[in-house]
């Protein structure tokens, strides 16, 4: 699940992890999590009709997702050649079905890049920041998009990570990777038993945690563990950095994103074409907010939002800024008044949120909506 630009760089071998994987917990049950996830994000029944390319596919799992989810043609590939044959074995596991082509190559390769087909949904999800070069990957996977394409990527978000910072993650995960076996068991265990007591202080029990792991999109919390300690190189992106960028650089309109977790998932699409994804946002209209906007504490506000029935306010609200989605719902109310940049939540029929750039929305005049039965 890496493409690294130079072979003089420390390199995490991504391959193993991902054999390890699959030789001690595939399970079709994971696949179904794997295929859940991914129509979920896309907000797809299925894939019928539909090509798929899969950038980095390490375990192959979510290229096996895919397949099952019905699409008409699938084209994986990575760097790493033990990510390959470990695809290979998911391809064999699933009857060698001639539509699915598993190959080895780097997006980093514009030649090789060039040679594969336009697909009509193009998926990354945490490879792309460990090429080496996170910007030209990106630009490259953009390359594989048609005109009704839909590009889902996701990329470790700066935002996120803000203590420690990614400087400490990144000098830490060269010193795992320069590190003997005993030592990176020493380091893999001190971080788990950091996750662990962050389960403690939110309440959560963290023999469950682990446990239940594998209801995130299929992985296992130890292969994850050495995933991100080892996953080298390395490159972080803040949110609207990475929508910037596929705007202005590359002509593409953000749909969908969910952020608060270390990967921000993003869903764009060619401005100006259009796809499924209109018809989905027809479905749900935009809500206008105005202000005044009440402040809370640090970087947090607060608005009434609009009850659409006699049945209160839907589960899911997306919030918009500048026609924008800003999707980092449901974040702890001390991040919002803390951290800003986006995050927000619904406590009964108001919205308590931060803009993306943190400002007083009662100043900077941020136009300001949202949708239900979104998300």
């Amino acid at each position: 699940m890496n493409e690294t630009a130079s072979t003089n760089e420390i390199r995490f071998g991504f391959g193993h992890n991902w054999s390890d994987y699959i030789e001690k917990y595939f399970s079709r049950e994971r696949v179904e999590i794997a295929k859940k996830h991914l129509l979920g994000f896309l907000k797809l029944d299925d894939l019928e009709g539909r090509s798929f390319l899969d950038i980095g596919c390490g375990s192959g799992l979510h290229s096996l997702a895919a397949l099952y989810s019905g699409a008409s043609a699938i084209t994986s590939f990575d760097y790493d050649l033990q990510s390959v044959e470990t695809t290979m074995q998911l391809h064999e596991f699933a009857g060698s079905p001639p539509h699915w082509k598993v190959m080895q190559g780097s997006i980093l390769d514009r030649a090789f890049v060039e040679s594969l087909p336009s697909a009509d949904v193009v998926y990354s999800w945490g490879v792309l920041h460990h090429t080496g070069s996170m910007w030209e990957a990106v630009d490259n996977t953009a390359h594989c998009m048609s005109d009704a394409s839909l590009l889902y990527i996701a990329l470790y978000s700066s935002d996120f990570y803000v203590s420690p910072t990614p400087e400490y993650w990144i000098k830490l995960k060269r010193a795992y990777n320069s590190a003997g076996p005993l030592r990176k068991r020493l380091m893999e265990s001190k971080y788990a038993g950091r996750t662990m007591l962050g389960c403690i202080k939110r309440g959560e029990n963290p023999f469950k945690y682990v446990k239940d792991y594998k209801v995130k999109r299929g992985m296992s919390y130890w292969h994850d563990v050495k995933d991100w300690l080892g996953g080298y190189p390395m490159e972080f992106a803040g949110n609207k950095e990475t929508e910037t960028f596929c705007r202005d650089r590359l002509g593409l309109k953000l749909c969908n994103i969910t952020a608060g977790k270390g990967c921000t998932e993003y869903l764009f699409q060619h401005q100006g074409q259009e796809t499924y994804w209109d018809e989905i946002e027809n479905n749900a209209p935009l809500h206008a907010l105005s202000g005044p906007y009440e402040p809370v504490r640090g970087l947090a506000w607060s608005v009434a939002l609009s009850l659409e029935s006699d049945l209160g306010l839907p589960e899911g609200v997306m919030l918009y800024e500048n026609g924008s989605p800003v999707g980092w719902p449901e974040a702890p109310l001390d991040k919002i008044c803390s951290r800003g940049q986006g995050r927000y939540r619904v406590e009964g029929d108001r919205l308590i949120f931060s803009t993306t750039d943190s400002s007083d929305p009662n100043v900077s005049h941020h136009q300001l909506t949202y949708r239900t039965q979104f998300t």
